[in-house]
Parts: C-alpha cells; structure tokens; sequence
C-alpha cells in the first residue's frame, strides 16, 4: 500500500467516525505529544468528539503546547465507548500503555507511526520509517485532504514542535529535505518557532542542570573510546531531588567527543532500569535495542529491563555494543 492509498484510507475512518480516543506512546516526547494535539484539534474542526490521552506524565518542557488543558493524564473513561481510535509512534498495541478497554470497544483502530520496527495492528496502518518524525505524516495527511485542509497556527506550533524534537534540532541524520519542506510550511503557517526554541532548548532548572554535571562527571568512555556510558543510580538522584524524567538530552552529549561511536544512558528507577541509545554515524542502536526488548530508530533508541540490577544491565548493554562494534570495522 502506498502512502496515497493509506491516508486515503485515513481520511475514510475520520468521515465514518464520530466519537475519536487519540493517544501517543508512554512518557510522550515532543512528536508523540504535538501529534496527538494536532490531530485532536482537527478531528474537532471537523466537528468530531476526540479524547486526548497521555500517559503516565507530561515533561514540563511541553507545558507550553498550545491545547494542553484537553490531554487526559492517565484517566481513561470508566465505560470507553469511541468507535474510532488513532494510535501515533506507537510501534506496537502496547506501546500507548494499558488501553485494552478502549481498543476492544473500538470499531476501528488508526496506525501511524514512522519507527523502522512497527507493527501492522491497526485496521489502518500508515507506517513510513522514512519520516523524520510521526509529525512529518501528520502535515503530509493535512496534505493529502480532498478539502486542502491547513493547520491552524497552534496545530502547526504543536507539528513544527515534533518535528524539531525529532531531528534534534535538524542536527540529526533523519533531517531529510522532506523534513526541512514540512518545517518551513509549518513555519510559514504560523508555528511558533522562537517559544518552541527558547522553552525546548534554552530553558533548564538548576536540578536539570546540576544532573547534567553528575551524569557527566560519571561517564565513561569503553573500547578504544568508541562506547560511553553513564550509569545514574538512585544515588545520583536523590541528593538533588531529580527524578529521571529530568534527564533530557543527557545521551546527546558524548556523541561530541570525536570517536564516540555509541552513547548509552541507563538510569536506576524505582520499578525498572531504563536504558537511551544514541548513535553518531555507523552503529544502528535500534538493533542494540531490539536485543533487549526495545527499539526506536537507527540513531536513537532505548529499551527498559525490570527483574535486574542497574550494573547488570550496564555489563550486559556493554557486551552487547561491544560485538556490534567488533563487527562493524
């Protein structure tokens, strides 16, 4: 099925539905986010019912998001009765978090998503591992409307803010010159570049900060300084009343450091140990990821253990960068 097909088949599930659940995936990220709240605010131009979920918390770097006030965080309805659902980045069913009692009422369920490994679980898929970012397809589904629908200037701030997240500011290597064509549209349309960049990218807490200088006063560098790794601990978190949520770009950092290869992040939380990947040009981390039930793209992915210590974990992981690193030279 081509992409026209698809979003034909998109647009069909928009007409026929009345009552919509939109959901993005687990702790959602700028994309997941901006999405859902894009996609919310159209199907309500349309004159649709859509229910906003998230879950289990938003970052306070996305506060900011235009329409926010009509995210449900974690709280579903107690009898879910929407006949359409639309799944955005979830890779798989589950992806979303425990949605089961919307899913099965449901007459029909929306896929879209751009990982490199997704699932084909919906009625309708629309899975383009070519897209920098789920809202990349979003503008190209505004796109290809009979009615040449537009984005609103807040739907396009919400857009332009998944998209940005995604290519990590158009640094990284899925800023593909249909990335930069759907930026400045959406930038043309009224996304608010100068706030998305200055609350995203030039504001953090003192915690966040102070974070920062501990995770990098931990880091270490394996393997002919091809891997680095930093392990933060319980330990590491307490004494300045951080949490891991407020580690944000922390992974990004080694990949400066000319000869890293792979940058990991695993952090000790209080049910989980749970593990960013980052990589600067050869190594496809998904696949790394994949090893321990995760995934995510080539460049970046993470994956999250339960059952295990957090330096089990990190010898593990190691091992596992090290074979893909002996095989990659």
């Amino acid at each position: 099925m081509n992409n026209y097909d698809s979003f034909r088949q998109i647009w069909q599930a928009i007409a026929q539905g009345q009552n919509f659940f939109v959901a993005g995936h687990l702790n959602p990220d700028g994309d997941s986010l901006g999405c859902t709240l894009a996609v919310c605010s159209l199907l309500e131009r349309l004159g649709k019912c859509a229910y906003a979920y998230a879950s289990p918390a938003i970052g306070t770097d996305l506060l900011f998001l235009p329409g926010l006030e009509k995210i449900h965080v974690n709280e579903l309805p107690p009898k879910p009765q929407f006949d359409t659902v639309i799944l955005l980045e979830c890779s798989d069913r589950k992806r979303g978090g425990n949605l089961e009692s919307v899913l099965q009422n449901a007459k029909t369920l929306v896929n879209i998503d751009h990982h490199l490994v997704s699932d084909a679980y919906g009625h309708v898929n629309h899975i383009d591992s070519t897209a920098s970012s789920t809202a990349e397809i979003i503008f190209q589904l505004f796109e290809a409307s009979e009615s040449n629908l537009l984005p609103t200037p807040d739907e396009a701030t919400c857009l332009y803010t998944g998209l940005v997240t995604d290519t990590g500011r158009f640094l990284h290597t899925n800023t593909t010159a249909e990335a930069l064509r759907v930026a400045s549209a959406l930038v043309a349309l009224g996304a608010d570049v100068n706030k998305i960049n200055q609350v995203i990218y030039f504001t953090k807490s003192y915690t966040e900060l102070k974070l920062l200088g501990r995770a990098l006063e931990k880091m270490q560098l394996l393997f002919q300084k091809k891997y680095s790794q930093i392990v933060l601990t319980q330990a590491d978190f307490e004494p300045l009343n951080a949490v891991p949520s407020q580690t944000q770009g922390i992974v990004s950092q080694p990949t400066m450091i000319p000869g890293v290869e792979v940058s990991a992040l695993i952090k000790e939380e209080p049910d989980k140990v749970s593990v960013n990947l980052r990589s600067r040009n050869k190594i496809d981390v998904s696949s790394i990821a994949q090893k321990f039930g995760g995934g995510g793209h080539a460049r970046a992915a993470g994956f999250k253990v339960t059952g295990k210590s957090v330096q089990t974990v990190a010898d593990e992981l190691a091992q596992a960068v090290q074979d893909v690193l002996s095989h990659a030279h």
